[in-house]
């Protein structure tokens, strides 16, 4: 049964999530409309390529912090959040080095530095906003979330008025929006040291839940993107990137549904394991329920009108209004991508990080047989068929997976 805590829980973490994706996706259009479509492409490939990056600091921090702190004793919780912002931190130092590598060969120099300070203040702010979502405090960390991603949409906005729209000048405008919500959430944290970090051990501890087959799961499915964008951008170059991206906007409108089941999910699925697997996906599995309708009813709308979902973001005299087949099969795979997220989320609450990883595995094999042929003979098109290829290859394996883990009656996946 759905409970007010439940309503509460999925309301606030999709209003969290909104903010988010609202935020990302404005900015978006913001740069579709005022960028030319290479510098866009530019844009598409180095926010992506900071995308998997990310990775490494969600699978060995992130998700490991979302299972314990939820069983935390309140008194190790302080703890556990500094160690976990710190290790974080140290992350991302690293990542900073391989991120300026992937600008290098993009051939791009002048946009080390404005990304260098908009990938650090963003992983900031993200380690600040995910203690906040760790404790299902997301009403709380709604707040930063809007500062830093409504705030980058108005500063890129007034950029485009003044005229001073640059891809450099809109990473460090990210950069400033990310640098001060990452402040804010820091205080509602309350961030204090009350005893030693033990930051060795709390690092072997998250290892040990899974920390690396995380990892390589995330680079799994987060890389096979990658390398069709990659492959699309040798084939097409980066204005066919821009193409897809352009595409891909409209569908990551139900992004505040997907990601807020991700961070729902693992800590009631790591909460709820006390009475067993069966009992822990009950409980997950609800949260997907009460999102499934507004994610099937959105993409039904952009399968039924392509062409004005176009026109109403890009204007009626955009170059990418031609492109309506692109998006149709973008809605079909992430649909078909949905349902295997939600068992993903739950695989990770409940440390199966293995089977996540196999399944990704399922999805990236898919990806090599397919990318090929089809993204040499169909370009933007042959990457939205791998990508429902990849994704429906995922769900079965998804729902094989945990019907032998707890049963095919109890597994039955959302529809």
């Amino acid at each position: 049964m759905w409970s007010s805590l439940h309503l509460s829980r999925i309301s606030w973490s999709l209003a969290d999530q909104g903010v988010v994706s609202a935020g990302t996706f404005l900015l978006n259009v913001l740069l579709v409309r005022g960028l030319v479509a290479e510098d866009y492409g530019i844009f598409a490939l180095l926010f992506g390529g900071m995308l998997t990056l990310q990775l490494v600091n969600t699978a060995l921090v992130i998700h490991p912090l979302s299972v314990r702190l939820v069983n935390a004793a309140s008194a190790e919780v302080p703890r556990l959040l500094l160690a976990s912002l710190v290790l974080m931190g140290l992350l991302t130092l690293g990542l900073a080095v391989l991120l300026a590598a992937i600008i290098l060969l993009l051939g791009r120099p002048d946009l080390v530095l404005p990304s260098l300070a908009c990938f650090v203040a963003w992983q900031i702010q993200e380690s600040m906003r995910r203690g906040l979502l760790s404790a299902f405090r997301f009403r709380t960390a709604a707040l930063g979330d809007s500062l830093s991603y409504i705030g980058q949409v108005v500063v890129v906005a007034g950029l485009s008025v003044g005229g001073g729209l640059t891809l450099q000048a809109a990473l460090y405008g990210m950069a400033a929006t990310s640098a001060l919500a990452a402040a804010l959430q820091a205080l509602q944290l309350e961030l204090r040291i009350t005893r030693p970090l033990r930051l060795a051990e709390t690092a072997a501890d998250y290892w040990s839940i899974g920390g690396g087959w995380a990892l390589g799961n995330g680079m799994l499915l987060h890389g096979r993107a990658q390398l069709l964008l990659w492959g699309l951008a040798a084939h097409a170059g980066p204005a066919g990137v821009a193409v897809f991206q352009a595409a891909l906007n409209i569908v990551n409108l139900s992004n505040p549904v997907m990601l807020s089941l991700c961070n729902i999910i693992p800590p009631t699925a790591s909460q709820a394991r006390q009475g067993g697997l069966a009992a822990a996906w009950r409980a997950s599995r609800l949260y997907a329920f009460l999102a499934a309708p507004p994610l099937l009813a959105y993409g039904i709308i952009v399968v039924a009108v392509p062409d004005l979902m176009f026109r109403l973001l890009y204007g009626a005299d955009s170059p990418y209004l031609e492109f309506t087949m692109e998006l149709r099969l973008l809605v079909l795979a992430t649909l078909l991508g949905y349902a295997a997220d939600v068992v993903a989320a739950f695989l990770h609450g409940v440390s199966a990080i293995r089977l996540v990883f196999f399944i990704a595995c399922i999805g990236a094999l898919t990806t090599l047989v397919l990318a090929v042929p089809l993204i040499g003979g169909f370009a933007v098109i042959g990457v939205c068929l791998t990508h429902i290829g990849a994704n429906l290859a995922r769900l079965v394996a998804s729902w094989l997976v945990l019907a032998r883990l707890i049963g095919p009656t109890t597994a039955d996946l959302p529809a």
